[in-house]
């Protein structure tokens, strides 16, 4: 499993042949995926903790779901991931299914941010959950934010911007 440093370029989202060309060559999903819900293990402040992105993949989507990015929204405190415990598995928090392979787990060395690419990709009409483990929630209660973007296969993709997942943790 490699450990990206910087966003993954888009050169590593390999071609596929059910992406959709745009005029300028690039590659984007005829239908996102949909964020259906952001979780996490525990709510109460300064423990350690892994975060659940559960993304459906649409029948239309068009393409295969390569990468998700997940940024932080800025706030009192920027939450530290252990980026080697990041899994990814078919299926939602409660129903898991089998474990994703995963090419590669990073991003930016900016905290705060995590880059997932699945290899292979994940088809259309299957549903997905990221689990990025946090080091510790945050000492600060509140509502924290995490934009959520998927990336389809194919070369020069397109990410496309799913929305916000909230978490609210609470400060003893």
């Amino acid at each position: 499993m490699l450990i990206l440093t910087a966003l993954v370029p888009t050169t590593l989202l390999a071609k596929s042949s059910s992406a959709v060309p745009l005029p300028n060559g690039q590659t984007a999903f005829n239908s996102p995926p949909n964020l259906i819900k952001a979780a996490s293990s525990y709510s109460s402040s300064n423990l350690p903790s892994t975060y659940f992105f559960t993304l459906k993949i649409p029948d239309n989507a068009g393409e295969p779901l390569k990468a998700v990015k997940i940024v932080q929204r800025k706030n009192r405190e920027t939450i530290r991931y252990k980026g080697n415990a990041t899994r990814a598995f078919r299926g939602n928090r409660w129903a898991r299914g089998p474990q994703l392979s995963l090419a590669a787990i990073g991003g930016p060395t900016k905290p705060g941010e995590m880059m997932v690419v699945f290899d292979p990709p994940v088809q259309p009409g299957k549903t997905v959950t990221v689990a990025l483990k946090a080091k510790q929630n945050p000492t600060f209660g509140g509502v924290y934010q995490f934009g959520v973007t998927a990336y389809p296969a194919g070369e020069r993709s397109i990410g496309q911007f799913l929305g916000y997942g909230r978490l609210n943790f609470y400060s003893d």
